[in-house]
């Protein structure tokens, strides 16, 4: 009796030290100027890898340590990066303001038609423009895109320079494959914000990088982030190859 009632002291402390170790942070995301809740809004520990979306009522939580950076973001909004501190690991009720990004249009021309009779017009003859192909595939969910063949006919080294000193973010994004809840996530976006925010760079910087990998216009503005992600890692891996034997060529 004396022997399991030892086991059973060891059993519940090892479960309360896990405990401890698991700890996550939550809050509450508004509008900084309305004041309302922001709901579906992304929130993603980027030392952990690990993410989710705000609630209705613009409400979150999510795993997180001393020190860790969660990155807020949400189409239309200004990205927020915030460090874990002890007042927010105590406080169950931060708030988080969000400020919505502003776009100033330098002049506006309107042309004058005049049109008289009865309009036709042949919806056969109407091609679909990027727009119109961006709301489809949105709508349809997951088009297909196969990876890029081929080698590289611009520079390497300007992909290869992209990522250089990120080895530990490309590493770290590896456990986005373990992990269902990210790749769910993923799987739903299109602003490119997860993937900026995870890979600290632009969104110019993966429109040039995947240009220069030879994916499609199409691909690069309507495929998921989970998509983006992996052409991403494509891209890195094949450039790394061929930087090696450019490598061993000069030799």
């Amino acid at each position: 009796m004396r022997n399991f009632t030892v086991f059973l002291f060891l059993f519940l402390s090892t479960c309360f030290v896990f405990a401890q170790d698991r700890t996550n942070v939550s809050g509450t995301v508004l509008n900084d100027k309305s004041f309302l809740s922001i709901d579906d809004v992304n929130v993603i520990n980027l030392t952990k890898v690990k993410g989710t979306v705000t609630k209705r009522d613009g409400s979150f939580s999510i795993e997180a340590d001393l020190n860790d950076s969660i990155h807020f973001s949400f189409p239309g909004y200004i990205p927020i990066k915030l460090k874990v501190t002890n007042d927010w690991l105590n406080n169950d009720n931060l708030k988080i303001y969000m400020a919505e990004q502003s776009i100033e249009l330098d002049e506006i021309i309107i042309k004058k038609y005049d049109l008289t009779g009865v309009l036709e017009v042949d919806t056969k003859l109407i091609e679909l423009n990027d727009k119109l192909e961006f709301d489809f595939y949105r709508k349809n969910q997951q088009p297909y895109y196969g990876t890029a063949m081929g080698s590289f006919f611009s520079p390497v080294d300007a992909i290869y320079n992209l990522f250089k000193g990120k080895d530990k973010n490309l590493k770290k994004l590896n456990t986005i494959k373990e992990d269902q809840n990210m790749i769910a996530l993923m799987q739903t976006r299109y602003d490119r914000e997860i993937v900026c925010g995870l890979l600290e760079i632009t969104r110019e910087d993966i429109v040039k990088t995947l240009q220069s990998c030879h994916y499609s216009d199409r691909f690069i503005y309507t495929a998921t982030d989970f998509q983006i992600y992996q052409a991403l890692n494509d891209c890195y891996d094949n450039s790394k190859v061929l930087a090696k034997k450019q490598e061993r060529r000069s030799l």
